[in-house]
């Protein structure tokens, strides 16, 4: 004991350096949203960086698994691509869909916070800017926040703060999807009215009624559902398809149409 304190006894003025180093940090960027937007970004690129080469190591050991994976999830694309044409060609506007698709790997998943996020190895010089949806073979994965050269960082759907618009398959009734912390697979279905008949088993697509995802991502099932009390609203559980807590491939999504609404919305 008496050495350790002798130690630092020695190193007192490299402490008391770090110590103030490290409050003086902590109080500008509570102070100063440029210096805090900055240490946000060297925090990114500095994690990203170590994630990324903890990942290559991971991968290099289990090459087969991971080809085994990619020919499921491209097969399961496949499908979906079926069927977003199938729905696209009974549109007159089929010639004006405006989503275009980044392929993009995650180097980092958190999935057992209240807040939860993302890094992904794709970044500014592949075109990727804040805001973009990310989906994958089988589900919603979240929205790009920000960004670096080479990587972004992504709000996971298993964030509290997040909520994305969704709808009824069968009655097209909107309403917000959001997580309340629980399990990673559940997710709550909140605003959808009682005048709307629900059953358990009813798909939940995206709504289409935002930038970030096109419209009829499926989402998840009902898996319970009740009347609030003295409300006219129901409160609806929902079993996610997707598994994030296993996902390795995501698709970044670009809305060629998103500056010009908005422009529309802020106008508004």
């Amino acid at each position: 004991m008496q050495q350790i304190i002798n130690l630092l006894l020695k190193r007192k003025n490299f402490l008391i350096y770090l110590s103030l180093l490290f409050f003086s940090l902590f109080f500008l960027t509570q102070r100063s949203f440029f210096h805090k937007s900055l240490l946000n970004k060297i925090s990114l690129t500095l994690s990203s960086s170590l994630y990324s080469f903890q990942e290559k190591t991971l991968d290099y050991f289990s090459l087969k698994e991971k080809n085994q994976i990619l020919m499921i999830e491209n097969e399961k694309l496949k499908k979906y691509q079926l069927l977003y044409q199938s729905q696209l060609l009974d549109s007159a506007n089929n010639l004006n869909f405006p989503f275009k698709t980044i392929g993009a790997k995650i180097v980092k998943n958190s999935h057992i916070h209240t807040r939860n996020y993302l890094i992904l190895d794709k970044g500014l010089k592949d075109s990727v800017s804040i805001d973009m949806g990310v989906i994958s073979n089988d589900g919603v994965i979240g929205i790009i926040n920000q960004i670096t050269n080479n990587f972004s960082s992504v709000i996971s759907v298993l964030n509290k703060d997040l909520k994305i618009n969704v709808k009824f398959k069968k009655n097209l009734a909107f309403g917000s999807l959001l997580w309340d912390g629980e399990t990673p697979d559940k997710m709550k279905l909140i605003d959808i009215a009682i005048i709307n008949p629900v059953s358990k088993g009813d798909t939940i697509i995206t709504g289409g009624m935002s930038t970030y995802f096109p419209e009829g991502i499926p989402i998840g099932i009902v898996s319970n559902y009740k009347t609030l009390p003295s409300e006219n609203y129901y409160d609806i559980d929902i079993k996610l398809f997707s598994n994030l807590t296993q996902k390795r491939h995501v698709y970044i999504i670009e809305n060629e149409n998103s500056k010009e609404i908005k422009l529309l919305e802020n106008n508004e």
